[in-house]
């Protein structure tokens, strides 16, 4: 009985001692910018222009507001980043993780969005799970819920529906409505309007 008591007491500070230890690399606060690294934002994150080469390991659990960001300015750009092979999501590292609520002029990055994401014209993501709408294009590598846009939707992998203008996706499962949608290897009912 002694050396249980004892293996459990030693268990327990090594618990503690490794706990101790994530808490100097992640810091949590209520309101800051997400331009920093290792932090969890537990209310209010806000920044201009994310980028796609951060690494910067932010958590946003609320909400987070991006003005101007970067991806008002995308439709300038050679081509829009997507996905041209299924995602490995055990291993993928985000430079941010949104839960709840993001809105942008444009978010442009390495995101993973759970909730609700509004850009007023173009937006990028690696990984959606919610509600994904854009005023221009709405690009989300792997989306699981609903994505809406004005101009055109692209997902690689879709699990739900796409409606917009002109829908795009590789792979997965859902709806699509739109002018012009195209699936290549997808089980998807599409409604098409126009000639």
């Amino acid at each position: 009985m002694k050396k249980i008591l004892i293996h459990l007491l030693l268990l327990l500070s090594l618990n503690i001692a490794v706990n101790a230890q994530d808490s100097l690399l992640v810091k949590k606060r209520i309101v800051g910018t997400f331009h920093t690294t290792n932090r969890i934002y537990n209310g209010l994150s806000f920044g201009l222009a994310s980028t796609m080469a951060d690494q910067r390991n932010v958590k946003t659990n609320g909400l987070r507001l991006e003005i101007p960001g970067i991806g008002f300015l995308s439709f300038m750009g050679n081509g829009f980043p997507h996905a041209k092979k299924p995602l490995d999501l055990q291993n993928l590292k985000y430079s941010e993780e949104i839960n709840g609520l993001n809105i942008s002029t444009g978010s442009w990055c390495a995101c993973k969005y759970a909730g609700l994401t509004f850009a007023a014209l173009g937006q990028y993501g690696k990984l959606g799970k919610g509600f994904s709408l854009a005023g221009g294009w709405n690009i989300i590598d792997h989306q699981k819920g609903l994505q809406v846009s004005m101009l055109a939707n692209r997902s690689y992998f879709l699990k739900g529906a796409q409606v917009s203008a002109f829908n795009f996706n590789h792979t997965g499962s859902g709806l699509q409505i739109g002018l012009l949608n195209k699936s290549m290897n997808s089980k998807e009912f599409s409604l098409e309007f126009g000639t």
